[in-house]
């Protein structure tokens, strides 16, 4: 029976990010992003696009059939590590009607604060040419040390130029940051309450960002060896 991993965190946190080190490195497991998926969708969907760059939340019947169907696709995996599902109490009342074999193993939380949040989105950058994903600003604050994500020398295998290949996502503006802030306090931390009574919820709080790796890998292992 295939174990799911659901990822909970403010934007920013570097739920993807941790998400897909997290499929690399458990046996047989795949990743999911509900935004990517979604962002796929909007690409011959234009209502469903002007959605998600104006920052508001996706109808959730729309991302409950998007989830299911991701799911379905990949239910020869062992562990499927889940970005953005469920993020509000409309989407636990869906979680709640599915079949055994769908239900979440346990609940992944990300917890960074909303104002390095901030800070990493806006250094967030894709490029156009390799198709990886890098983060520009750094953080030392306090306890929180996370060092840039930048390419490793020879690490690629296509010479990209950052000021030409690189681009930021067009969502990815302090007005917008702020809306998503806004939604995922009055929407998604009710959630947490959940997946605390069930008694299923891991929180990691990734001082030294990717460093910290090891840590929420060994945290995780821990709790699928109970499933």
């Amino acid at each position: 029976m295939t174990s799911i991993i659901s990822l909970i965190g403010p934007p920013g946190s570097g739920k993807g990010t941790y998400g897909a080190l997290l499929a690399s490195r458990l046996f047989n497991a795949s990743f999911i992003s509900v935004g990517d998926v979604l962002r796929e969708q909007a690409v011959t969907n234009e209502q469903l696009s002007r959605i998600m760059k104006s920052g508001e939340l996706v109808d959730d019947g729309i991302v409950n059939d998007a989830v299911i169907q991701s799911l379905n696709s990949r239910s020869d995996k062992n562990v499927i590590v889940l970005d953005g599902y469920p993020r509000n109490k409309t989407q636990i009342q869906f979680l709640q009607t599915w079949p055994k074999e769908l239900q979440m193993s346990a609940a992944l939380q990300i917890h960074v604060p909303g104002a390095l949040c901030t800070q990493k989105i806006l250094g967030r950058r894709k490029c156009l040419k390799c198709n990886k994903s890098f983060n520009v600003n750094g953080i030392d604050v306090g306890p929180y040390q996370m060092p840039p994500l930048l390419p490793e020398e020879g690490s690629c295998d296509v010479e990209c130029n950052p000021e030409k290949d690189w681009e930021k996502r067009e969502d990815d503006t302090e007005e917008i940051i702020k809306k998503r802030f806004d939604v995922y306090t009055s929407e998604t931390k009710p959630v947490l309450r959940y997946w605390r009574d069930e008694k299923k919820l891991i929180r990691f709080v990734p001082y030294k960002g990717i460093a910290d790796f090891d840590k929420l890998l060994k945290l995780v292992q821990q709790r699928l060896s109970r499933s």
